[in-house]
Formats: C-alpha cells, sequence, structure tokens
C-alpha cells in the first residue's frame, strides 16, 4: 500500500494533473516529475505483510500517515481522499469523497502514490519476474492469477488476497473466482 502527501508551492502545471487513474502511464510519470518540480512530497508505504495484518483499509490509513510525517515541514490543515480521518496525526484535516477528482493537491498525491507503486512492481518484477508485475502492477489480472496457480505465491503476495488465502488454505474452489477489484495504490 502506497500513499502520498502534497504541499504545492506552486499549482501551475505545464503538463495535465488530474485523476491518477485518469492518466495514462506515461502522462502520469510527466506529472510526477511536475509535481516533484513544485511541491513538497512525502510516500508512506505499508508491505504485504502490514497490510495482513491491520487488513487494507487500516493499512491506508498507515500509509497516508506515514505519508504525511515524511513531509519536510508539518502542514497546516490536511485534504484526505475518502469520507474519514486518518488516525495518529494532530493536524486539523478535511476528509474529501472522491477527492482525486476535486482537489489539485489529493489528484496530484494520488499520481505520487500510483507512479511510485508502479515503479515498486517494477522492481518486484525483477525480484520475482515469473509473476509479470512490470505488466499488471500486481493488479488481480487473469495473468496475475494464472501465475499465482502456477507458482504458488511469492513473499510480496498478501496473505490476505482472497485468491492467495484460497491457494493456501483449504479452499480451492477459488479457480472459479472473477477477479476481485482491489482499491488504493
Amino acid at each position: 500500500m502506497v500513499a502520498g502527501a502534497v504541499v504545492l508551492r506552486r499549482s501551475a502545471f505545464t503538463v495535465p494533473v488530474d485523476d491518477s487513474k485518469r492518466l495514462s502511464p506515461r502522462a502520469r510519470r510527466r506529472a510526477f516529475f511536475a509535481i516533484l518540480a513544485c511541491a513538497d512530497v512525502g510516500v508512506g508505504i505499508v508491505e504485504p505483510a502490514g497490510i495482513d495484518t491491520r487488513n487494507i483499509f487500516h493499512a491506508s490509513l498507515e500509509a497516508m500517515r506515514q505519508a504525511v510525517t515524511q513531509l519536510p515541514e508539518p502542514p497546516h490543515h490536511l485534504l484526505i481522499d475518502g469520507p474519514w480521518a486518518v488516525p495518529g496525526l494532530d493536524v486539523p484535516m478535511t476528509p474529501v469523497v472522491h477527492g482525486d477528482r476535486r482537489s489539485l493537491a489529493i489528484a496530484c498525491a494520488s499520481i505520487v502514490a500510483k507512479v511510485v507503486r508502479d515503479e515498486l512492481m517494477v522492481w518486484y518484477d525483477q525480484e520475482h519476474p515469473a509473476y509479470g508485475f512490470a505488466r499488471h502492477k500486481g493488479y488481480p489480472t487473469a495473468a496475475h492469477l494464472a501465475a499465482l496457480i502456477e507458482h504458488g505465491p511469492c513473499p510480496i503476495h498478501r496473505r490476505s488476497f482472497r485468491p492467495v488465502a484460497r491457494l493456501l488454505g483449504s479452499d480451492p474452489s477459488w479457480l472459479g473466482v472473477r477477479p476481485l477489484q482491489v482499491y488504493g495504490h
């Protein structure tokens, strides 16, 4: 789980900046470098074992908390993407549902998180080439699920991810399950 925190010093971009899901990978990378040039950036990462321990929701809140603490200076106010406040921060905050479409700063944080996560998946692909992480970025595509069946899970697979849990557990009927939607970056 990767989260980004962005404090804009300037907000005039020469490249498109939008919700990270609405940008192509190439446009996201261009926006990422433009954001780094005009913002303070923090990144928080919760590894797969941390997601398994906490669950994906609490891991996302922890990644957000970490991202804020990685900023060079504490912010005066936070806009949070989603309906929940982030625990463990002594900063006033406003949750914004669909914030990555409604706030430039949240969109920038979304881009930072997505690009960092995608780069991590490319690195993991070099460590575990049988799974094709560089292509599908860890999302549950048919190719990813087929690699899980063929090779079993590797150390970066979340044991709480239903297909992995079923593969490792007593429920082999998961082979007919459609890929699950994954939230977060």
